[in-house]
């Protein structure tokens, strides 16, 4: 079963989203600091840098950094819009560019002189495929100047709700550039609704089994909105226990944080965060029985790498991820956990790339960076909503 859960208190809003009661996905907004990722902004040059870099006012504590097209002709004090690609994180300021991508539940849509169109690597079907393709390229004829990205809630929707949403999305791209002719920097041009929308949009699929909420209307109303289907499903949580208590959602949050994580085979990960990197060091367990050393090293790994990927997602682990599986000689076991490995980083939502094997047997991914990880969260504790 696929539960999404929403639940506001004094010191945050939260979402988690379980599939047989199991967290897999949990995201925390303090109050007044969600996301700004997609946020297009009319800012202040502020200094420009060498190798095509300039520090930006958008309005918060700290500037942010972004990058710019070669012979962009910008100085300080020039006036730019730009949109946020990465939030702030620790000391740093969010970080963003010039190009705008403006995106929708089925299709992002992006400036282009080339009118290129990509289609999510998760829809595998060709004739699907295809069909999306044909349905994106009709409408950048009509408007010329624009790219698309298709993406994977596309599938199998019908050609015409995909075709409304990217004339829908185009237009409110030119909306917002008649908009920032007219304001003063820094201002905010686009989302104006409420940020926690853009991640709803992400997490609501027809396929969710029940909603359950504790939070304000206008969340409600929003995912009516979005996916008018999913009214049936939405339950308003009114229990004496908090919603995420009742759930046992809190404690897997807390468990999240935590060093180790056990394997079912009987192993365990390691995983460590630092300012460079995430190095998760995979553990062998007690072997028993008549079984082949290296066919139950192979298992082992294979295993990891599963719960590797949930916890990368769980934990919304990013930049540079170093994994130390257990040493194996056999090169086709090898590739076997390559496979296992790409296979399941493939089910994140966030882009995710398998690098290499260095010859020490060390994993190199790179996960892209767009809000905090977990652990840089304020997690409430157990009894609040």
């Amino acid at each position: 079963m696929k539960r999404l859960f929403i639940a506001q208190n004094e010191h945050a809003l939260r979402t988690a989203y379980t599939v047989d009661d199991k967290l897999t996905e949990v995201y925390v907004d303090p109050t007044g600091t969600a996301s700004r990722v997609g946020h297009v902004y009319v800012a202040r040059v502020k200094n420009i840098l060498p190798g095509r870099f300039a520090f930006v006012d958008i309005g918060d504590a700290k500037n942010a950094f972004i990058n710019l097209p070669n012979c962009h002709g910008l100085k300080k004090g020039d006036a730019i819009t730009m949109q946020v690609y990465k939030d702030a994180y620790a000391e740093k300021g969010a970080y963003g560019g010039l190009q705008l991508k403006i995106k929708g539940r089925f299709v992002i849509v992006h400036e282009s002189e080339r009118g290129e169109i990509g289609v999510s690597h998760k829809i595998t079907d060709a004739q699907e495929r295809s069909r999306l393709r044909s349905a994106v390229h009709g409408v950048l004829k009509e408007r010329k100047g624009f790219g698309a990205v298709v993406r994977t809630n596309a599938l199998g929707q019908a050609e015409e709700a995909v075709e409304n949403e990217a004339r829908d999305l185009i237009a409110r791209y030119f909306a917002i550039q008649q908009r920032a002719k007219y304001v003063q920097p820094p201002a905010l041009l686009h989302p104006e609704n409420d940020a926690h929308e853009a991640l709803l949009t992400d997490l609501l699929t027809d396929d969710l089994d029940e909603i359950w909420l504790a939070c304000p209307l206008k969340i409600q109303e929003a995912i009516i909105q979005i996916l008018p289907s999913l009214k049936s499903k939405i339950h308003l949580y009114e229990g004496e226990v908090g919603l995420f208590d009742a759930y046992n959602i809190t404690c897997q949050m807390e468990r999240a944080l935590e060093k180790t994580v056990y394997l079912p085979c009987g192993g365990h990960l390691t995983i460590e965060q630092t300012e460079a990197c995430v190095v998760i060091d995979v553990n062998t367990g007690a072997f028993s029985g008549a079984e082949n050393y290296s066919a139950a090293i192979l298992r082992t790994n294979i295993e990891a790498a599963a719960v590797i990927a949930a916890q990368l997602t769980l934990r919304n682990l990013s930049g540079i991820i170093i994994i130390d599986f257990i040493d194996m000689k056999d090169r086709s076991h090898k590739q076997k956990l390559l496979d296992a490995l790409a296979a399941e980083i493939k089910k994140d939502r966030i882009k995710t790339e398998l690098v290499s094997m260095t010859e020490l047997g060390l994993v190199q991914l790179t996960r892209r960076k767009t809000r905090p990880p977990l652990a840089h969260e304020h997690i409430p504790k157990a009894q609040n909503n």
